[in-house]
């Protein structure tokens, strides 16, 4: 079935809404630094944005054989305020490593205790790359959201045998700039994983929505996978939800609740091209058709254009060659007895002639 033109245009404006973007945090005290390999820790600091104006975090930063090691002990986090203050869609807290080409890495979640944050100990393969936390809906998002609470800073007393301070403005790429942030009330009756878990799946789904599904013949693999992650994820959380009713306080629920969430996530990714690339070739394949369709529409008919007849050869008559009249030749005088005899009589007779007029 061949689109036309406006239902084209329509399907790819729908699949240009999950299309990737660019944030920039315009802080003029952020900082990139780049790690000395194998120099020790140095101990850096984050600031928290407008969103999160008393926001502090403390850790230690130091690099190890293939990777950079970061703590964040207890206590280290302070005036961090629950997420779903920022808006229905936030229930978590992740932080991030961002290349300095705007890459940002999922280095996990920050988690709380009633309201202490839990010390985290984690690790990134970058070198050279700023920290940010943004509220996220769920602790496996593979892009980071519009909402950023905490950045990177210039070290107090800049240390450039450990780390050196890189010059570039802080920004980073996402597919998932768009959440609801109309606020509202904390779900203090199930758990924040559970909570995670159920809004990862509800995401999700609407991203499955929101593609358009090709045939079966030309269905791409990232859709499959989508929907097989998409039955996943409802799987686990209907577990999840089953063992919340059995046992709320049960490891189970938190198990399967966060297994959920990360299948969903995979689903959402895929179905959104945050991963595999699916929403490229999806629009590469959009705008192929319409210029096929239309390079169609727009050639003229074909103009019918008869066989060439071949010219006519006129064959002249051929032209007779010349006839060569023989010319009778004389034949020698020795062919011929009768004159040969005549000369001589007359010679004889001349002779005689002349001799009677001398006597």
């Amino acid at each position: 079935m061949s689109l036309t033109a406006p239902a084209a245009a329509e399907k790819a404006s729908t699949l240009g809404k999950a299309q990737i973007k660019v944030i920039e945090l315009n802080e003029p005290d952020g900082q990139i630094l780049s790690y000395r390999h194998l120099a020790g820790s140095i101990e850096v600091n984050m600031r928290g944005t407008r969103l999160a104006k008393d926001a502090r975090i403390k850790l230690k930063i130091g690099s190890r054989p293939g990777f950079v090691e970061l703590d964040i002990n207890r206590g280290g986090i302070s005036g961090l305020k629950p997420a779903h203050q920022l808006g229905k869609d936030f229930l978590t807290y992740v932080l991030w490593a961002v290349s300095i080409d705007g890459r940002a890495s999922n280095l996990g979640e920050i988690t709380f205790e009633g309201e202490l944050p839990v010390a985290v100990n984690l690790t990134t393969p970058y070198q050279t790359f700023w920290l940010m936390v943004t509220a996220e809906p769920n602790y496996a998002v593979v892009d980071p959201s519009s909402q950023v609470v905490l950045y990177s800073v210039k070290p107090d007393s800049p240390n450039e045998s450990k780390a050196l301070t890189i010059r570039g403005d802080l920004f980073y790429f996402t597919h998932y700039s768009t959440y609801d942030s109309a606020q509202a009330d904390a779900d203090h009756g199930a758990p924040n994983q559970l909570l995670q878990a159920r809004k990862a799946v509800e995401m999700a789904s609407k991203s499955s929505l929101s593609v358009s599904k090709n045939d079966k013949h030309t269905r791409l693999k990232e859709e499959e996978y989508s929907e097989e992650a998409l039955d996943q994820a409802s799987t686990f959380l209907a577990r999840a939800e089953a063992a919340y009713t059995t046992d709320p306080k049960g490891r189970d629920v938190i198990q399967f609740a966060r297994t959920a969430a990360q299948s969903a996530e995979n689903a959402r990714a895929l179905a959104l091209g945050a991963v595999g690339g699916a929403l490229v070739r999806q629009l590469e394949n959009e705008l192929a058709s319409l210029r096929h369709e239309m390079a169609t529409l727009r050639a003229p008919a074909p103009i019918q254009v008869e066989a060439p007849v071949p010219p006519t050869l006129v064959v002249s008559p051929p032209i007779p060659a010349p006839v060569v009249i023989p010319v009778a030749s004389t034949p020698p005088l020795v062919k011929q007895p009768a004159l040969w005899f005549a000369v001589t009589g007359w010679g004889v007779a001349i002779v005689l002639l002349f001799r009677r007029k001398t006597i």
